[in-house]
């Protein structure tokens, strides 16, 4: 059932960023780049800070309950201690709000950004605890229980998300809507985790997750400061407004981002139940598979997005967001390149390489915090939100040649170079395509923009078929992910057992 597993992460993330991307729009276009940038602030001020809530844990407790440990003993213990460090999260982001104001006696830009901060607070502490059914969900790889629950939060949201723009409200009711939405899922939750297994807090096993988490926890303020460090930058560095036409283009760039996040989740326990049975090549294989899928299927879809990002920006945004059309085209690809390096990473964790992937993971953030400082600055480079852009990108590539290096090293079945025919094809694709759409689109205009889309796919599945680089089998994985009945079967069988 991996195919099933791939498939249903991939098509409800995908699903999920659509009906975003949709609510995304309206909010947008109606409330403008400023509530969009302060709304985008506030979350990603928090969101610096949310890695003291896990501290490690939550990895070490996928990986001890895949590799068979006692579930019970293993959830209680969890509980506890995912308790513990949220209540540590959310007492040090209050004091740090307290700090701001009056010792060092700096505000914000408006008393919006503040209760914007203090909603987002309560949601994300929220949504802390819920991981604890949440993270062994992804812990059985028990796909479905991730994914319906964060569905239902996401549609929720999403239409509080409109409704309250439509009504003329705007950034503090957007973030409330996410509390409420997030507060309404909580039932979702707990039905789905009924049945699970609960002993006593075990102080050997609690020891056991803190050896796994202390390297995990630099991987998670890696993770969470990346994610987060370059809005709150480029809000220094710029004003809201700024901040809003990168979210805007962020936003749509993310769709492939979620991606990244979902298959991450679940190579994580195969790869470590993979290495625990000594199965290396079941690890090649299956990077194999997902990564020539994607190149095929997923690199085009990208790359056509960042082309055509003008018409999408004008079309989807309106004019007010024309600032937006060069940061999607270099986001949309800098996402892209998160996708590839996600197994690469998960080879190093799955094979219980944590202290080596938390000081890679650390190196990556030193990279990244030092050309979000430089590239956005207006003292140095002045490159604004559009350094903001670069910093994803340059990093996303530094992150790749630095994990593929290490993974080979630690998994020497790896090979590196199966694919790379369709990386070089994606080049060539994207920068003749480029160069032919700048100097069609001057001399034809509105009639190019409308033939490039056909056109453009034509073209490059049509070369790729020329070339013998599609197979039947990249087909059969392509009629795979519409197959409904096996996904269906799948989904009933998983939500039918409360614990599998």
């Amino acid at each position: 059932m991996l195919a099933q597993k791939l498939i249903l992460g991939y098509g409800t993330t995908v699903v999920m960023q659509i009906v975003q991307i949709i609510a995304s729009i309206v909010v947008a276009r109606i409330a403008g780049p400023t509530v969009l940038g302060t709304v985008a602030f506030g979350l990603a001020f928090v969101s610096t800070f949310e890695f003291i809530a896990d501290l490690g844990i939550g990895p070490a407790h996928v990986k001890l309950v895949s590799e068979g440990r006692d579930l019970g003993s293993c959830i209680s213990t969890f509980s506890v201690l995912k308790t513990v460090n949220t209540s540590i999260f959310f007492i040090v982001v209050v004091f740090i709000l307290l700090f701001q104001r009056y010792v060092l006696n700096i505000t914000f830009e408006s008393a919006a950004h503040g209760y914007v901060i203090i909603l987002f607070l309560i949601a994300i502490t929220i949504n802390q605890l819920l991981l604890i059914p949440g993270t062994t969900f992804a812990a059985k790889t028990e796909q479905a229980k991730q994914s319906i629950p964060e569905f239902v939060r996401t549609f929720i949201y999403q239409v509080l998300r409109v409704t309250i723009v439509l009504l003329g409200y705007k950034a503090v009711a957007l973030a409330f809507g996410n509390l409420l939405a997030t507060i309404l899922v909580i039932p979702v939750i707990l039905y789905l985790f009924r049945g699970y297994p609960r002993t006593k807090f075990d102080k050997k096993l609690a020891m056991a997750y803190l050896r796994i988490s202390v390297p995990v926890l630099f991987i998670g303020i890696a993770t969470k400061v990346m994610h987060n460090i370059d809005k709150v930058m480029l809000q220094h560095f710029t004003n809201s407004e700024q901040l809003g036409y990168y979210t805007a283009s962020y936003r749509i760039g993310s769709v492939v981002f979620m991606m990244a996040t979902s298959v991450g989740m679940l190579f994580l326990p195969l790869f470590s139940k993979a290495t625990a049975e000594g199965n290396l090549e079941y690890i090649n294989s299956t990077i194999d598979k997902f990564e020539r899928f994607t190149l095929i299927f997923v690199m085009p879809l990208v790359i056509f997005l960042s082309l055509y990002a003008d018409v999408i920006v004008k079309l989807v945004l309106g004019n007010q967001y024309l600032p937006s059309i060069p940061l999607m085209a270099i986001i949309n690809i800098a996402m892209f390149l998160m996708v590839l390096n996600i197994p690469y990473g998960n080879v190093i964790t799955g094979m219980g390489f944590f202290r080596l992937f938390a000081v890679l993971s650390m190196v990556h953030l030193a990279v990244f915090v030092l050309l979000i400082c430089m590239l956005p600055n207006p003292l140095l480079f002045g490159l604004g939100i559009t350094g903001g852009a670069f910093t994803l990108l340059f990093s996303s590539v530094f992150a790749g040649i630095l994990y593929r290096i290490y993974a080979k090293q630690k998994c020497r079945l790896l090979n590196l170079a199966s694919n790379l025919k369709y990386i070089v094809f994606g080049v060539i694709n994207f920068v003749g395509f480029a160069y032919l759409y700048g100097w069609l689109s001057a001399l034809y205009g509105l009639t190019f923009k409308i033939l490039f889309v056909p056109g453009y796919f034509v073209i490059t599945y049509g070369v790729l078929l020329l070339l013998g680089w599609i197979e039947k089998r990249d087909l059969d994985a392509l009629k795979m992910l519409f197959n409904l009945k096996k996904l269906g079967t799948y989904v009933k069988g998983e939500l039918g057992n409360s614990n599998e």
